[in-house]
Order: structure tokens, then sequence, then C-alpha cells
């Protein structure tokens, strides 16, 4: 869904009818146009750097809370194809705390050009501003291009949220063998998200065999990570013996650590009651 562009506040089709004439009228009298001439060449001292000199150089006047000069050596690298300037003028317009605006346009555009040469980082960030449409129209599809990129350069969280992706349908049909084997791929760098779903699949025999033992696996992988559902996940599976000897002592050991947890409160909440189950 393409986000709708609005209408500039006291911008109206009246107004653009009134001025119309106008335009006409300067058009009808205007002289014969001389041609353009070309631009004279920046001078800067940063354009008699390489792009990688010029770049590293910006970073050094960047701490040096010199952001005005630090900006015209990052620029100059940029625009000659550097992508870590590309990315750092893109990460100062997207925050606007370095002595630019805030203007996602601009940190879409930078951000992108950088993406474009596989900068790590880049790949991170290029898919969520399609994806929320933040200087850039709103595009799930592009949103999946990005991440299927960074999936294949080796990115986790890419892998992650392109598992996600495949498993709820999100700008392709539903396909959870698909969306295992992305999981199982960031499950593999030590994302834990992507173990909990895979633990979750396993235990469902949805997209991969059904496996109590392979879901204790997933769930423990992803406990160990502190990731609050696997620990309640796993809780349940020692409270009821699937996959693991049931244990109870264990199973009130893991509802107590997701209880202490502070990132999932529907998770703290679901832990609580069955510890006082149990108890």
């Amino acid at each position: 869904m393409l986000v709708p562009v609005p209408t500039p506040a006291g911008f109206t089709m009246r107004t653009i009818l009134i001025c119309l004439p106008l335009l006409i009228a300067a058009c009808a009298s205007a002289p014969e146009p001389k041609p353009e001439q070309p631009a004279p060449p920046r001078e800067s001292a940063a354009d008699e750097l390489t792009p990688g000199e010029a770049w590293k150089e910006g970073l050094r006047l960047r701490d040096a809370n010199e952001l005005e000069k630090a900006y015209e050596y990052l620029l100059s690298a940029a625009d000659r194809g550097n992508r870590e300037a590309q990315f750092e003028i893109g990460l100062w317009f997207m925050t606007g705390d370095r002595g630019l605006p805030e203007d996602f346009k601009q940190a879409a555009k930078w951000i992108e050009k950088a993406a474009q040469q596989a900068q790590p980082d880049a790949l991170t960030y290029i898919w969520q501003l399609y994806f929320y449409g933040r200087g850039v129209p709103q595009n799930d599809a592009r949103a999946m291009k990005w991440l299927e990129r960074g999936a294949g350069a080796g990115l986790p969280m890419s892998a992650y949220y392109l598992g996600l992706f495949h498993y709820e349908g999100i700008a392709t049909s539903v396909d959870h063998t698909q969306a295992a084997v992305w999981f199982q791929d960031a499950a593999a760098q030590g994302v834990p998200g992507a173990c909990y779903y895979l633990g979750v699949m396993s235990l469902d025999g949805d997209g991969v065999e059904q496996s109590n033992e392979d879901a204790a696996y997933w769930f423990e992988r992803g406990a160990a990570r502190e990731h609050p559902a696997s620990m309640l996940a796993l809780g349940d599976l020692y409270r009821d013996g699937l996959g693991v000897e049931q244990d109870t002592a264990k199973a009130k050991a893991w509802y107590r650590k997701a209880v202490g947890q502070s990132e999932d409160t529907e998770v703290q909440a679901a832990a609580s009651a069955r510890l006082k189950e149990l108890e």
C-alpha cells in the first residue's frame, strides 16, 4: 500500500488556477534561454584525498565535533562512491543529530546507495525504510528484495525477518517450509527469535518434521539467549514432559526466569500464572 502524499497546507486547485495565467504570461514574454554553463568544480581539500581517506578524515572530524567540516569530507567521499561515507551521511539525515535536519528522503537516498554496494548496516536499514515507508513509498516487495540481499550477504537478522515474511505471507505467499530454511540460517547465527519459531514449528510439525525433542533443543537455545517466550515454552515442556524428562523443579525455574525478565509483559503474566498452578 502506497502512502498518500498530502496536499501542502494552503495549496489548493484554486491557487493553481490563479498562478497558471501568470506562468503562461511569463513564458510568452521570456527571452530565449541561454545555454547552461557548467557549474564550476567544487574546490575542497577533501577532494584531494582518495574517497577512503576523505571518509576517515570525516570520521575524525566528526569525533572532534567539527561537524561542518566532517560533512564536507564525508560528502566528498560519498559522491565518489565510498559506501561507508554514504551510510554515515544517511544516518546523519535519519537521526538529525549531527547538525543536519532530520530528512528521511535524503537518508533513504544515501542509505540505498550504500546498500547497493552491500554495506552491511545499510542493508539492515534499507528494508525497514521501505517496509515502514520512511523517505520512500511504502513497498513490502522492495523491503523483501532488500532482505534477500541482506540474508544472501550473511546478515543473521535479515535471514530472521525474511523467515517472518515467508511465515506471515508478507509480499509473498505463506510458506512455512521456506520460513524454516531462513529461521535455521538465522538460528545458526544465534538469533533467539529464530530459535523460538523453530521450536514452535517442531512442536506442531509445521514446515518441519514434528519432533518434541527438536522443539526442546530450539527452545533451550532461545532461552539460553534470554528470549522470554523460549523460557516460557521450555518451562511448559519440562512441566508436561515433552521432548525432555518431566521435571517440575526445572519447569518452575524457567517460569521464574521468564517472570524476572522485563522485555515481554505478556510472557511474564503467563509464566506467573503457571507458577501459581504448580505451587
